[in-house]
């Protein structure tokens, strides 16, 4: 019955959902804004297999259904011990990756879910979906959520793979300088390289996303978009910073930074709620509700975008960052010949600050 930290938390969100129903909304500080909106009805979470339902009963009992049979009925205190029991278990881990286990917590598992792990599909932005009382309209609605853990490793919002690598051609060098560049083998070699480029003349230009899946969905949202990444994924190689909205913001093609700044939102939204770089979307996020977050306190709030989005945009803008990827796995920077042209890559990945 093990799981890394992001399937426990997973598991602890429900279970605090489930134990304390009246959701906190907050805002892009994590400061509650009420407590009044909404009421939690059921929780629901698709595996790749099954659909695991939990209807929280009057009495604060919790039934649970596999694929629309019920199964199991817990009780409000098993659900409250156990709520301890798995966020204990996560903050008392060995610091790292990988999955492992919380002691105890095997009779719970098997009751909530058909094979004793936790695991939303891969397939989808949404790790659950919740049937709430929205106390404003006086009526039920259904809204899907990704949740973000503080308990462990801040979360990427875009992982790295081959699919997010960006090309880019070097002009003004000589193939015989291809060599002389890749040869260097410094801890900083990617600054290096460039240093290095710069200092033979060469000009750097943006090409094109590699993956056409990934370009699509960019320019889906801006035909611009992916020059905007990719003159900023080039900054952060070059300046003293990774923080994605100040490297944005330098690009050559703002000069506006409401225009940057809601481009720049469009983006992170779409990560985040709405398609995967190998996947070619449809412009319709998967996810209608937002965030649920667990804070490192072991509460858990929602970043709501109903009635809040603008909170949760500014959430996105303020707290993520680029990150460097493998450089050996992605062959980052390594100069090569294409058809007389001199071209590289770098390679996107996005994480949350602490």
């Amino acid at each position: 019955m093990a799981m890394n930290k992001g399937e426990w938390s997973e598991l602890y969100a429900i279970l605090h959902m489930l134990s304390e129903p009246d959701l906190t909304i907050v805002d892009n500080n994590l400061e509650e804004i009420t407590d009044k909106l909404y009421s939690i009805k059921n929780v629901s979470v698709k595996e790749q297999k099954n659909t695991i339902k939990y209807v929280l009963e009057n009495n604060m009992d919790v039934q649970v259904y596999f694929n629309n049979d019920i199964k199991q009925l817990i009780s409000k205190e098993e659900i409250s011990l156990n709520k301890k029991l798995i966020f204990d278990g996560i903050i008392n881990s060995t610091k790292g990756k990988g999955a492992f286990e919380i002691s105890g917590s095997n009779a719970i598992l098997s009751k909530m879910t058909p094979d004793g792990l936790l695991k939303a599909s891969s397939y989808s932005k949404a790790d659950l979906q919740a049937m709430v009382l929205d106390n404003r309209l006086g009526e039920e609605k259904e809204l899907k959520y990704s949740i973000k853990s503080s308990l462990g490793r801040p979360a990427t919002i875009l992982n790295a793979s081959t699919q997010t690598n960006f090309i880019y051609e070097v002009k003004g060098i000589s193939i015989d300088d291809i060599d002389k560049i890749n040869s260097i083998k410094t801890k900083t070699k990617l600054l290096d390289r460039i240093k290095m480029i710069k200092k033979l003349n060469g000009d750097i230009k943006f090409v094109k996303v590699q993956n056409a899946n990934f370009e699509y969905n960019l320019k889906l949202i801006d035909s611009n978009m992916p020059t905007y990444l990719g003159d900023a994924l080039l900054n952060s190689y070059e300046k003293d910073t990774k923080n994605l909205k100040s490297l944005f913001l330098m690009s050559s093609k703002f000069n506006d930074e409401t225009f940057a700044l809601k481009k720049l939102g469009d983006f992170l939204e779409g990560i985040s709620f709405g398609f995967f770089p190998s996947k070619k979307w449809n412009g319709i996020n998967d996810v209608n509700g937002g965030f649920i977050v667990v804070k490192q306190n072991g509460s858990v709030v929602i970043l709501d975008l109903v009635y809040y989005r603008n909170e949760v945009r500014k959430y996105l803008i303020d707290r993520t960052k680029f990150e460097s990827p493998s450089t050996p796995r992605y062959k980052m920077l390594e100069l090569f010949e294409k058809d007389g042209k001199i071209y590289f890559t770098l390679n996107l990945q996005i994480r949350y600050y602490e």
